[in-house]
């Protein structure tokens, strides 16, 4: 998710919406969508109790959307096997920022809510006045009622992503069990979207005003629980080595090879290639405890974390406008060094290694930079 913008969420609402479309058409055409079973044997009476039930399923595994591992990667080459990866996150979910997680819910939520109007439109069995299905084309009171619902199922499934992100670095049985009861839920959360087509819609909506609430709450408790707990599992094992704490003399050996050549990497100003025409670099840091080097540069347009993939050529993480900079910081995770820059409305940009004195001159003058529009001197 780090790499997503909102943008991309909408994409993949949009996509589910249009596959929901094309099984509702198929269904509603009497074809069961079934590979084996293409001939007309399917009763189109039926159509939006399936695809209710389909939506209640998606929206409960929308996570499976986002499975990305969220740490830095090489744009050329591979990082080395033999040297411990900091953790991260799993899925990407846990370094996100609020607005994006949030965010999954009511986009899905909504845009398929307005779809099931497309469906209605050319059903062929138009449902029970009164329920939520045969209320669809004549009450905003069912479009909302399915939008809380699935927004809601959306929110019970990252919250179990949550519990799973919490404990996937030490407790692996723990982590295994939480995505399979978020499936099982899943699987419950489909079934009620089965009855739900058929159900009185003021009951129903009875339901979701209930529903949605306790579960928004319980996805915002996990997930800060569960970036606390990631946090202090970080900060003690800031190699991610606790699950190898002697280390063969082989692996010590590739480290520090790596390490001395990040070094000699690091010598010389920073990479040019990455400045735009007309754009000034500021001031830098560097970092030398990643598979590839990495660096905080500020420039006059924009706040940048980047990987130095050779001594000329730079390869941006991500950035940032400077006038969503607030300022830097300097502090020690276990024996590492770890400098963070820190943005209003996204999240923090952070490197570790380095001098730890010249990390410290580097987040006082990028404070003084947030707060003054100057360069610290």
């Amino acid at each position: 998710m780090r790499t997503h913008k909102l943008s991309t969420t909408l994409l993949y609402a949009v996509v589910l919406a249009l596959f929901m479309l094309i099984v509702f058409a198929l269904t509603n055409a009497g074809i069961d969508p079934r590979a084996n079973r293409l001939f007309g044997d399917f009763d189109p009476k039926g159509a939006a109790t399936v695809c209710f039930g389909l939506l209640g399923l998606y929206h409960s595994v929308a996570i499976i959307l986002f499975d990305e591992d969220d740490s830095p990667k090489s744009s050329e080459a591979p990082p080395d096997p033999h040297v411990p990866r900091p953790p991260d996150s799993y899925t990407g979910f846990i370094r996100q920022a609020w607005y994006k997680v949030l965010s999954v819910g009511p986009i899905f939520a909504f845009i398929c809510a307005a779809s099931v109007f497309v469906w209605h439109s050319f059903a062929e069995y138009s449902g029970i006045p009164g329920t939520v299905w045969g209320d669809y084309a004549t009450s905003a009171t069912p479009a909302l009622t399915l939008f809380l619902l699935c927004w809601a199922c959306t929110n019970v499934g990252l919250m179990f992503a949550a519990i799973a992100e919490a404990f996937n670095r030490d407790l692996a049985g723990i982590f295994i069990a939480a995505m399979l009861v978020m499936f099982l839920v899943a699987i419950g959360n489909t079934v009620g979207f089965i009855l739900l087509a058929d159900q009185p819609t003021v009951e129903a909506l009875t339901l979701a005003l209930i529903v949605f609430p306790l579960s928004l709450l319980a996805l915002i408790g996990a997930r800060a629980w569960a970036i606390v707990r990631v946090n202090r599992y970080d900060a003690a094992h800031p190699h991610g080595s606790s699950s190898k704490p002697r280390r063969s003399q082989n692996q010590r050996r590739s480290q520090n090879e790596r390490r001395s050549q990040n070094q000699r990497r690091l010598q010389g100003p920073p990479p040019q290639d990455m400045l735009e025409p007309g754009e000034r670099l500021l001031m830098h840091f560097h970092g030398d405890h990643a598979p590839e080097p990495q660096m905080l540069i500020a420039t006059t347009s924009r706040f940048v974390r980047a990987s130095i993939v050779r001594s000329d050529r730079t390869f941006v993480l991500e950035q940032a406008s400077p006038s969503q900079l607030v300022g830097a910081s300097s502090h020690r995770e276990g024996y590492d060094i770890v400098t963070v820059a820190h943005f209003r409305d996204r999240q923090d940009m952070r490197v570790l290694g380095g001098s730890p004195e010249q990390s410290q001159a580097f987040a006082e003058a990028v404070t003084h930079l947030a707060r003054t529009g100057q360069i610290h001197r």
